[in-house]
């Protein structure tokens, strides 16, 4: 499914600020997608930048991506999404999102902070739990009653099961991070994902690369995304283009450079492999 078709950069420099020159440098002025779109290329490439310039852009029309974090932008940056034009394909649905790698280690963080104040509390109705049980009170209204016949009537676990969650599953952060992306992605949308291989080993890489492979073959999504990942490059029929390359150009997985070097690497070390 492709739900944007076409998007086109500014061929004119008309301020000297950023956004502005460093696609024009590039010689970068119309993208092409497909079911599933790569931007490769080394950290200050412009990867992430050509999201947040796409999802804004659409967004001014109207706004159906989803991002959990605003965007700082910089002084030219609406002046040049100004300029920017876009074509759909199909009309791009509501609760499509970008993703970025903080959206990532904001829900780790979460995660870890919600368990460490229901933790807090667990401690706070265990004392209360034995003050109510075994101590004498005055009883000084209704819920002093209340609790102290309660904590006679159920074991400490159980009363603090009553009031309180059980923790969040805690997991290593790749494990956090791919449950996220299996919660957050689901059928029928655009997806812009920036640098989706943080936090993820190889082994959980590749199963969200599966993971993307079912949702564009049977449920409708279409991808965008920004990685220097071999495994996220070396999805089948995905488009990439190169943003180390001047002027921009579409290249095979195999061709790029890193990939070169990640191949010449082990290529040269095949022996510790077959020897083992």
């Amino acid at each position: 499914m492709i739900y944007l078709k076409e998007f086109e950069l500014p061929e004119k420099e008309d301020y000297s600020g950023y956004p502005f020159h460093l696609f024009l440098e590039k010689k970068f002025y119309d993208i092409k997608f497909d079911t599933i779109t790569i931007f490769y290329g080394d950290n200050g490439s412009g990867k992430s930048t050509l999201l947040n310039v796409i999802t804004e852009t659409i967004n001014k029309d109207k706004k159906v991506i989803e991002r959990r974090n605003n965007l700082v932008k910089t002084e030219y940056f609406d002046i040049y999404m100004n300029e920017c034009k876009y074509y759909v394909e199909n009309n791009i649905p509501i609760g499509s999102k970008m993703i970025c790698s903080e959206d990532i280690f904001q829900n780790i963080l979460f995660k870890r902070k919600d368990n460490q104040k229901k933790n807090s509390a667990r401690e706070n109705l265990k004392k209360q739990y034995l003050q109510y049980k075994y101590n004498p009170i005055n009883y000084e209204s209704l819920e002093d009653l209340s609790l102290s016949v309660e904590t006679r009537k159920k074991t400490q676990s159980k009363f603090i099961k009553s009031r309180i969650e059980e923790n969040s599953r805690e997991f290593s952060n790749g494990q956090t991070a791919l449950d996220f992306f299996d919660k957050e992605l689901q059928e029928n949308s655009l997806y812009l994902l920036d640098e989706p291989e943080n936090s993820l080993s190889p082994k959980f890489q590749l199963e969200l690369v599966q993971l993307i492979n079912e949702l564009t073959r049977f449920f409708k999504c279409q991808f965008i995304i920004a990685t220097h990942s071999p495994f996220f490059l070396a999805i089948q029929n995905a488009k990439i283009y190169n943003l180390d390359k001047t002027p921009v150009a579409e290249e095979k997985w195999y061709e790029l450079e890193n990939m070169q070097i990640y191949y010449n690497f082990f290529k040269g070390n095949k022996s510790y492999f077959e020897n083992r």
